[in-house]
């Protein structure tokens, strides 16, 4: 025990001293909160208003349409009539063209190439009654702007339609109101607290915690490993220890490393990102149980364990890096894996496929912690896989401490499966 705990404190200690570790640990939630706000603030920088032009065949009809737009922007929410106006006006400005020739359809596609405008949306007689109204540009409509366009159509429209039956305009709204739709989550049968945006902000910052731990501290250990291995430092330290007690340490002590950082930046994302993200009215409700932070931990520290103790044995069948990077892609599969099911996860969470994947031990770390987040699946589901997750980590401790302790002592090969094979049967003898 004493060995193990001399490794755990110098492999430690020579990582969390080093200026690259200072560095990453302060600089890292910096890189990663610019690298998300950046596109964002890049993407509205210096932009400016679309401008559009309304082509039809009568100027009332198109007068209504804009006023329609403006009265309903993309994502007006609960504003007021002058404030959602003057938000998409920032946005989109409209022109109206009552040449609805082919000619002047040529000159505005010269119009677009030149950037004197932005697009055009064909709004002619035959168009509305062929219920097909294209909207042109250099970049073509996304869906948002598709179905807001064509449900201020619909709304004009119809509008007009009880016009000719003697309903006034005014008249209409009542008729046909703007329903605003809201959605709750049920869970344990009552409304859960938080946002979707906010959830999938705590998944997406969380499970990225976890895969980058568990691949590069995972790494780390592959490395240390290889680096004693080649420089013979191995023979020195296996007089004074175990092979057990040194892959122990290894895992324990760089572990250790891995937990520091993640504390560093819990703590500076307390200080400084929720109170920013809170200040955000679609995360206004973001916040973090206990259940959450006790099962991020527990499945970080699992996970790490895993992954961890199989990258040691890489180091020890293997003798060069290179060797090393090219078996390691056995290991990365799973994790590479679990992060494209999020969104499944996301969407149907008590689904058949993704609760067997997150009972699988190398799914489980980030699948079953995903679903804690998404819909707290049922206990008997959280414990097996914990069970599942310690049980595996302890057979794979057994079998990679064998392999260990013949492998670190070979040179100059890589190892084949028949001579691993032999390893096991002398470790165990």
């Amino acid at each position: 025990m004493r060995n193990t705990w001399l490794i755990i404190k110098r492999e430690y200690l020579q990582r969390v001293r080093t200026r690259s570790f200072l560095v990453l640990t302060v600089l890292a939630p910096v890189i990663m909160a610019v690298l998300m706000a950046a596109p964002a603030k890049l993407a509205t920088m210096g932009q400016n208003a679309q401008h559009l032009v309304l082509v039809t065949s009568n100027p009332q009809f198109a007068e209504a349409v804009r006023h329609e737009l403006l009265a309903n922007p993309i994502g007006g929410g609960d504003e007021n009539a002058d404030e959602k106006a003057k938000k998409l006006e920032t946005q989109y400005s409209f022109d109206l063209d009552t040449n609805s020739t082919e000619g002047e359809k040529t000159a505005l596609r010269n119009q677009i190439d030149t950037r004197q405008i932005d697009g055009y949306i064909w709004l002619t007689d035959d168009a509305i009654r062929s219920r097909k109204v294209v909207w042109s540009g250099r970049e073509e409509a996304d869906f948002r702007e598709r179905s807001w366009l064509s449900s201020s159509l619909t709304r004009v429209l119809l509008e007009q339609k009880l016009a000719s039956s003697g309903i006034a305009v005014s008249q209409t709204d009542p008729i046909v109101p703007t329903v605003k739709i809201d959605s709750v989550r049920i869970e344990h049968g009552q409304e859960a607290k938080g946002s979707d945006t906010g959830r999938f902000l705590v998944i997406i910052v969380m499970v990225m915690l976890i895969y980058m731990a568990v691949l590069l501290y995972g790494i780390s250990v592959m490395r240390s490993v290889l680096e004693e291995k080649n420089s013979r430092i191995m023979e020195v330290l296996l007089s004074s220890a175990n092979s057990t007690e040194l892959m122990t340490g290894k895992l324990l002590g760089v572990g250790a490393v891995g937990l520091t950082q993640i504390i560093v930046w819990t703590v500076m994302g307390g200080v400084i990102g929720l109170p920013l993200l809170a200040a955000q009215a679609s995360l206004g409700g973001l916040q973090l149980s206990p259940t959450v932070l006790v099962s991020f931990v527990l499945f970080f520290l699992l996970g790490y364990l895993l992954y961890s103790t199989m990258y040691a044995t890489i180091g020890a069948i293997t003798t060069t890096e290179q060797e090393g990077q090219q078996v390691q892609f056995i290991i990365v599969i799973p994790l590479v894996l679990s992060v494209f099911m999020l969104m499944p996860v996301l969407r149907t969470p008590d689904s058949a496929a993704v609760v067997w994947m997150s009972l699988i031990p190398f799914f489980a770390p980030i699948l079953m912690f995903a679903r804690i987040v998404v819909q707290t699946p049922p206990l008997w589901q959280i414990a097996l896989s914990l069970l599942l997750l310690i049980g595996t980590v302890a057979g794979f401790t057994v079998l990679c401490a064998r392999i260990y302790r013949v492998g670190v002592l070979i040179y100059g090969k890589r190892a084949t499966v028949a001579e691993i094979l032999k390893w096991l049967k002398y470790a165990k003898a």
